[in-house]
């Protein structure tokens, strides 16, 4: 591996990364999200899946199968299991066996807590064969944790790295795991990288730096959006541990976008939308098949036109970084109002 290749390899997420440039060159959907619940025993304060929706809602397995057997239908290659976290499901195990009987893969996008129980995690081992597992530490700081999240911190960061630890004896290699920090001002600085530096040294895991938004419980919380300064500050320390030597970099939605131009979510209300983070919806799988809803949207979905260099927003159609990088399309859709414009949180000041 190249060092430059390490943002393909990692920031695309699966494992097969030339499949997914490929299904990003012909403008296909690679992965579908499925939030399926919202039921999450971390209480994350700043949670764009919920704010004042009952955290026992959850997709209706009916629909959650339709979903998978489009996605089949329409030769996807991967399911990312979103909530809440998606372990909290009691058919869980099902859903997810369905969904390897189909032929894709899955991967989990969890808080953790689940996989401290030893059979949980076995399972989840299982059906994520060929796929990864994410969990979600922000810190491992008891007091910025209690800041950031509901219960008692010191049992819950315990209980993540039990449950990290769990999946490693059990067989999943640590280049298919994912730790994933929400990047908010509590975390600036210091913080950052001792979190980033635990996973890395001690579990041999890369981790996933996500944006904070101006979207669900977030909105309560404005004061803890980052600065620019302090996102390249994190984003520098994140390159430094996870991709040593590259030339290349991304913004803190720490997904490249071959990843993001090839992945759909459905959301815990049905809509289908271009990324889990992104609230806005084209068209629900409660009224039509998935297949349908793409085909009518599939430039909005997938954003199509971003794939021509010239069609980049601002500094981005010249910056080093266009290769990988397209800027982050929900900090642009909240900050700016707008799916295709320019990320006003770019690192590099590209505002």
């Amino acid at each position: 591996m190249t060092a430059d290749n390490g943002l393909i390899d990692y920031s695309c997420f699966h494992p097969d990364q030339v499949e997914l440039k490929r299904y990003f060159e012909e403008d296909k959907v690679y992965t579908v999200q499925i939030e399926s619940n919202l039921a999450c025993r971390q209480g994350c304060f700043f949670c764009y899946a919920s704010s004042n929706e009952q955290l026992d809602k959850e997709l209706p397995k009916e629909i959650v199968i339709s979903v998978l057997d489009s996605a089949a239908n329409m030769g996807v290659r991967a399911i990312d299991w979103l909530g809440g976290d998606p372990l909290e499901r009691k058919d869980w195990y099902e859903l997810m066996k369905y969904s390897m009987n189909l032929g894709m893969k899955n991967n989990i996008w969890t808080s953790g807590l689940p996989l401290a129980e030893r059979d949980i995690a076995k399972k989840a081992v299982e059906v994520s064969q060929g796929g990864f597992i994410s969990v979600h530490l922000d810190t491992i700081d008891e007091r910025l944790y209690k800041k950031l999240h509901t219960g008692n911190p010191k049992e819950k960061i315990a209980a993540i790295i039990k449950g990290v630890d769990n999946v490693l004896v059990l067989g999943k290699s640590s280049d298919a795991m994912f730790n994933c920090i929400t990047f908010t001002k509590i975390l600036a600085n210091e913080d950052i990288g001792q979190t980033i530096r635990f996973f890395y040294e001690k579990k041999g895991m890369r981790t996933c730096l996500t944006q904070m938004c101006r979207v669900g419980s977030a909105l309560e919380h404005p004061e803890w959006i980052p600065t620019n300064e302090e996102i390249k500050e994190a984003v520098s320390i994140r390159d430094s541990i996870n991709y040593p030597g590259s030339l290349k970099s991304m913004s803190t939605m720490d997904a490249n976008k071959f990843y993001c131009g090839g992945a759909i979510c459905v959301t815990i209300d049905g809509d289908v939308t271009p990324c889990s983070v992104i609230r806005k919806g084209f068209g629900n799988v409660h009224n039509l098949a998935l297949e349908t809803i793409i085909e009518k949207n599939k430039a909005a979905l997938l954003y199509t036109e971003l794939r021509d260099p010239k069609n980049l927003p601002g500094n981005c159609r010249t910056c080093k970084n266009n290769d990988v990088c397209w800027g982050c399309r929900a900090t642009a859709y909240y900050e700016a109002g707008d799916i295709l414009a320019k990320d006003p949180k770019c690192m590099l000041g590209h505002n």
